[in-house]
């Protein structure tokens, strides 16, 4: 394990007992789940350059002594989003769930963003547990769109109703609506490939929903 306060410079805090604390704190991860996370706070200040820098995060946890992902130092609890131009994205504030579009959108950016280095991310749309955070982990990589998978279908499900209108139940059933949904958004995103079976092609999937995502556009 190795200890950090801060991702590439980022600082991380934590909000679950004092909310706004800025307090310096020492998290733990192994060096290979960090060195993951380097391009993936990377992937995010590039996608999402528009709102400034991003000034600080706020997560609920790395390792933690329990079983699974975290006890063995290779997940992330991502809480809050900062920038420096003042827009934030709040998992811990349900942003999963807002009324305004706009805020919902940005959510889906910053998931879509997670998606890209990390194989099992669940969200608010996941269940109840995950309402007020993003778990991202190393289970099960590489990163690929699983049918298969309740997480990733939900994802999938949620940003094509918030970015295109597609009116799908959000059940985590991928059926021919979801399919239908999903080839619409790749074509409208100019992915090509299969994001099914291979990285780079739902990595490029990912990056263009979340730019979308970022500048609050439809597909």
């Amino acid at each position: 394990m190795i200890t950090f306060s801060a991702i590439d410079g980022t600082p991380v805090y934590y909000w679950r007992s004092t909310r706004g604390d800025t307090s310096t704190r020492n998290w733990q991860a192994t060096q290979a789940f960090y060195d993951v996370l380097v391009p993936w706070i990377r992937d995010l200040r590039s996608l999402s350059a528009g709102y400034g820098t991003i000034t600080y995060l706020v997560s609920a946890g790395f390792y933690v002594n329990k079983t699974g992902q975290h006890g063995e130092g290779t997940a992330m609890d991502l809480d809050h989003v900062r920038w420096s131009g003042g827009t934030v994205s709040s998992p811990l504030d349900h942003h999963h769930a807002s009324t305004d579009l706009a805020v919902r959108r940005r959510y889906l950016a910053v998931d879509a963003v997670c998606r890209r280095r990390f194989r099992y991310v669940l969200d608010g749309w996941y269940n109840a547990d995950h309402a007020d955070h993003i778990h991202s982990d190393f289970g099960g990589l590489p990163v690929r769109c699983l049918t298969s998978s309740e997480a990733d279908t939900k994802f999938v499900q949620s940003l094509c109703n918030d970015f295109q209108s597609s009116g799908l139940a959000v059940d985590g059933i991928w059926g021919p609506k979801t399919t239908t949904a999903f080839d619409a958004a790749k074509a409208k995103l100019g992915v090509t490939g299969d994001p099914h079976t291979t990285t780079a092609a739902y990595q490029s999937f990912l990056s263009a929903a979340a730019r979308k995502g970022f500048a609050n556009q439809a597909f």
